[in-house]
């Protein structure tokens, strides 16, 4: 495309005249709404002046002015030479805001290249350690969708750092080119949020467990930390004590922001919990970068721990000493070492870099209590694999004080409301026999979607709510601590999933209620239950399974593919199911920017599974009539069992970093009819580009076993046969 380009990273800075004017390089912010208006526009950015006041986040991407293409008016922002995903164009709104008041934001983009990917609307608030980090909207967009729009809310509820920022990322994806027109910034008439009079939460489950939440320095001030301190007895620092936050460069450790954070819930009767001493994120290159030596990995690793304990003996009751290092669903779980993470750590050190980590924290803080922290240990396999490596380190490493190499277990509680309690009880009762500490240390529960949350989903939430805690009361003699991650729904790292017990202008939701007094929130609702079974239609019709979609596939509804069932959140995708009188086809189609197929193991490739169930017995092992069926973007195929791959036919066709698979499962076990349903479920595999599964993406079952489990598979209902 041909059209006037300039380069423009210079700021101008804002100028207010007597009418409350401000214009700010082709922004605008206007004053007071008319009467009878209650909303009130207050910035608006058309890039339709030579300046502009956004900023590369990251450095390396360029912002140009163009006339190549707008959404009105007649020039737009650039993006482009990116190499990370979180660089973007980014301004610092904070001039414009007032604490507590809620925002309308919007702006319009329009991608450049690849041929798809989701991009975000986000804001930060606050610099450095102290920074918080909030979604604020999020879409897949593609070449041929033009111009879209991004709109959400958000609550400022404070304001002090002076630093603000709106910018556009691309989670998944660090290369994306993307225009830029038309951001708004529009204060709504919402009411000023306040304390409701709720009876602090520490002081319903002080005879039981310590109850906590995360902060960062950006809390330290107003409502959000009054509010912390009324409900909570413990804090961890979301991201503030993280390796990448102390140590950026080596030996260069930078304690302040922490410091501020720790003593300032200190001096408010609190305790605190340390997180985290080693992970494979957010952990700088340097300390076990590929090609580092053992000996020099070893001493990183120890420097780091050893340092930084230390700093904060005395002040810290426990510490995550080491973040998610077995893999996900390991398929021989008493095999704890093959079950490892090939980490840089482990790739640099070897397994034993797990005993050498505790050592040397143990050493720099004898009283702390040491964990090993973990999510997604309601699956069993992965449970499994925990306690046996708990177990024998905890044998062939005792203190000698007396005091296991490792005190307890964290279990991060990183839930949907289709989570199944039984599966959590089951982890609980198994790390309890070890002697060990429980703590549930990252809990939060996902219901509703896009930052909307319907009366029936929230009263599911609450359902799950009250129904762990009820649980977690019965298990109170093992269990020390339960740590929400989040506050509220708007600052949640999970925003969009209204997560937390607090809504964006920290009012109660049920959620509070059902934690509170979980007995009496459940005998209210009593025969209620959190789970939710997805259903679905597939619909009569024969296509070609040969990698070209048929137009036959638009009768049958599109599958959302959406719901996480690790931490990160990557690729994902819709499917469609056709039925004929022999077979069933399925269609999906795969956003992911990344494409990879490294590791030796398949589930670890970026590929789609489909799992059948097809008599719906919902059976705990597989039965005869059950099958997995697995295709990467390579249209390599494998099976469970292998049995289950006769007759099955499958096309692939790849465009960019997408994929759409086609499959064709033949009925074997049943005569398929109008009306009759069948367990099925979907599940869309990320790889990394090292070829390590990031993130898992399924339609219903969430429990992590579909591999074994049907009991836990969607229902497909067969229908539309003439």
């Amino acid at each position: 495309m041909n059209g006037f380009r300039k380069k423009c990273f210079g700021l101008m800075k804002p100028f207010t005249g007597i009418l409350g004017l401000v214009i700010a390089g082709g922004c605008q912010s206007r004053g007071p709404a008319a009467p009878g208006e209650g909303n009130r526009t207050i910035l608006e950015i058309g890039f339709e002046t030579e300046t502009h006041p956004f900023e590369p986040r990251g450095g390396s991407e360029e912002l140009t002015l163009t006339n190549e293409a707008f959404h009105t008016g007649a020039f737009s922002l650039r993006i482009e030479n990116r190499s990370k995903p979180w660089h973007g164009p980014s301004i610092n709104i904070a001039p414009y805001l007032t604490a507590g008041r809620e925002y309308e934001i919007s702006c319009w983009i329009r991608l450049i290249s690849p041929e798809r990917t989701e991009l975000q609307l986000s804001t930060q608030i606050g610099q450095g350690d102290a920074a918080s980090y909030h979604g604020v909207a999020k879409k897949g967009i593609a070449l041929q969708d033009g111009w879209v729009q991004y709109t959400g809310t958000y609550r400022y509820t404070n304001i002090s750092s002076g630093y603000i920022t709106l910018y556009v990322e691309s989670p998944a994806d660090g290369t994306a080119s993307f225009y830029l027109d038309d951001l708004r910034l529009t204060e709504l008439a919402a009411p000023m949020i306040s304390l409701e009079d709720l009876d602090p939460l520490k002081s319903r489950y002080e005879p039981y467990f310590l109850i906590g939440n995360i902060a960062s320095n950006a809390d330290l001030k107003g409502i959000r930390f009054d509010l912390l301190s009324r409900h909570f007895n413990v804090i961890t620092a979301e991201n503030g004590m993280k390796p990448a936050s102390l140590q950026a460069d080596q030996g260069a450790f930078t304690f302040a922001d922490a410091d501020e954070l720790v003593d300032a819930f200190l001096a408010q009767g609190m305790q605190v919990h340390g997180h985290t001493l080693a992970w494979h994120q957010q952990s700088p290159e340097w300390m076990n970068h590929e090609g580092i030596s053992r000996g020099q990995a070893v001493e990183n690793l120890v420097t780091h721990a050893k340092t930084v304990a230390a700093h904060f003996k005395g002040r810290v009751i426990s510490w995550d000493v080491l973040n998610e290092a077995i893999t996900d669903n390991p398929q021989n779980p008493e095999d704890w070492r093959g079950a490892l993470r090939e980490t840089p750590w482990y790739k640099a050190i070897g397994d034993d870099y797990i005993p050498l980590l505790f050592q040397a924290a143990r050493e720099a803080d004898p009283e702390a209590k040491l964990y090993y922290n973990d999510y997604n240990l309601d699956n069993q396999n992965k449970a499994q694999a925990v306690y046996a490596m708990v177990k024998e380190l905890n044998e062939r490493y005792p203190d000698v004080g007396g005091r296991p190499l490792i005190d307890g277990i964290g279990m991060q509680g990183h839930y949907r409301v289709n989570t199944n309690p039984k599966t959590v009880a089951l982890s609980l009762e198994r790390f309890a026999s070890l002697g060990v500490e429980i703590s549930i240390t990252e809990l939060d529960i996902q219901a509703g979607a896009d930052a909307a949350l319907s009366e029936s989903q929230s009263l599911q939430q609450a359902l799950l709510y009250g129904s762990l805690f009820t649980l977690f009361k019965e298990y109170a003699g093992s269990i020390a601590r339960v740590t929400f991650w989040g506050l509220d729904d708007a600052s949640s790292w999970r925003a969009s999933a209204n997560p937390t017990l607090f809504d964006k202008n920290l009012q109660a939701k049920q959620a509070f209620y059902a934690v509170s007094d979980p007995e009496r929130f459940m005998a209210q609702h009593q025969g209620l239950t959190a789970q939710e079974t997805r259903r679905a239609h597939a619909v009569f019709g024969s296509p070609v399974v040969d990698g070209i979609v048929d137009p036959i596939w638009e009768q049958a509804p599109a599958l959302p593919v959406n719901q996480y069932l690790m931490a990160w959140q990557g690729a994902s995708g819709t499917a469609r199911v056709l039925w004929d009188d022999a077979s069933l086809y399925v269609l999906v189609t795969v956003t992911d920017t990344v494409l990879n197929k490294a590791s030796l193991n398949a589930y670890e490739q970026d590929s789609v599974e489909v799992f059948l169930d097809e008599r719906n017995d919902k059976a705990a092992s597989f039965q005869e009539d059950d099958g997995q069926y697995r295709v990467n973007f390579m249209n390599e195929t494998s099976f469970n069992p292998q049995s289950a791959g006769t007759g099955f036919v499958s096309a692939v066709k790849t465009s960019g970093a997408s994929y759409t698979v086609e499959m064709k499962i033949p009925f074997k076990h049943r005569t398929p009819a109008n009306g009759a349903e069948i367990g099925f479920d979907l599940q869309i595999n990320d790889a990394s580009d090292q070829g390590i599964r990031q993130s898992v993406a399924l339609w219903n079952d969430l429990s992590g076993n579909s591999f074994q489990d049907t009991s836990g598979y969607g229902i497909l209902v067969l229908t539309g046969k003439p």
